[in-house]
């Protein structure tokens, strides 16, 4: 999933209530364009805390998912190497 789109969708969002809300009370136009303008700087700014959010638990989750791929294969080759004698034999006793 791209992050790049959830600042603008946070912020179109929360913009789009504010209109509703404004034209279903009858606020004043200048009044609500102020409203309107604070709530989408305040929630664009929310928006891009939760697109750093979520990018940096995505990078850990790479991180993990790398760091056990690689456990795994390690484990594969010590179960190998137990199995093995020194000149490529299979040790049976």
């Amino acid at each position: 999933m791209k992050t790049d789109v959830i600042p603008k969708i946070i912020t179109l969002s929360a913009g789009a209530v504010v209109c509703i809300v404004c034209i279903v009370k009858d606020i004043e136009t200048v009044y609500s364009l102020e409203v309107l303008l604070a709530t989408l700087i305040i929630f664009y700014i929310i928006g891009c805390i939760a697109k750093r959010i979520i990018g940096q638990v995505k990078d850990i989750n790479t991180v993990m998912k790398h760091e056990e791929t690689e456990t795994g294969q390690e484990q594969e080759d010590i179960t190998i190497g137990e199995d093995m004698s020194p000149d490529g034999l299979e040790n049976k006793i």
